[in-house]
């Protein structure tokens, strides 16, 4: 009795062709992903910066208002120190970093001569140094909208009870005395190094209010 054996018209597997297919769908949308994902991430990034710096001012406003003392004196003001300078130190201020200050000697502007923080003095003004660890940083400062400062020079807010609005200190090259022209408001603008075409501004006025643009 003889068996008769048919083979199958079709053999079942994937072809070559189905596979190139599904791996290229595989690295399109994993693509989309990771671009999605790193571009979500820098925005992220820079907010969060960008309403650290706006707290840092919301915070030097309160302790100028709720009458907060040093060294037993409750007459000093308290302002923020701005600068985008790459290669200032971290005591001076940076593209990386901003100082919250105590106006103890009471000129309008952030002192710091021993390069010290945390014990504000009338030569030691830093009460707090804040760094920007984010690969973000601080790239361009303007005064009365649309007069960029060059990198190297500072502003300083500053704000005294009992008033809520700051007074502005605009200091060429970082030095000397503030600038004598009246200054109504500052914006800071901050990016990515990595994407300067994505940035926050943070536009600060003398009638206190503060506000993030990109």
């Amino acid at each position: 009795m003889s068996k008769v054996f048919h083979k199958n018209k079709y053999n079942k597997g994937v072809t070559l062709i189905e596979l190139l297919v599904v791996l290229s769908i595989f690295v399109i949308i994993s693509g989309i992903t990771v671009f999605s994902y790193g571009k979500f991430n820098s925005s992220l990034s820079i907010q969060n910066l960008a309403d650290d710096i706006a707290l840092a001012v919301r915070r030097a406003q309160g302790y100028a208002i709720g009458v907060r003392g040093t060294s037993g004196m409750f007459t000093d003001g308290y302002g923020v120190h701005f600068t985008a300078n790459p290669s200032a130190s971290i005591y001076s201020g940076s593209n990386k970093s901003f100082i919250l200050f105590a106006d103890i000697s009471g000129n309008n502007r952030y002192d710091n001569s021993s390069n010290v923080c945390g014990s504000p003095s009338a030569s030691n003004e830093c009460l707090e140094l804040l760094s920007i660890t984010s690969l973000d940083k601080i790239t361009e400062i303007y005064v009365n909208d649309s007069t960029l400062i060059s990198s190297t020079s500072t502003v300083d807010l500053i704000f005294k009870r009992p008033n809520p609005e700051p007074y502005f200190c605009y200091r060429v090259n970082g030095t000397g005395s503030c600038s004598a022209s009246t200054i109504y408001n500052m914006k800071i603008k901050i990016s990515p190094d990595a994407n300067p075409s994505t940035f926050k501004i943070i536009n600060i006025s003398n009638n206190g209010q503060i506000s993030v643009s990109s």
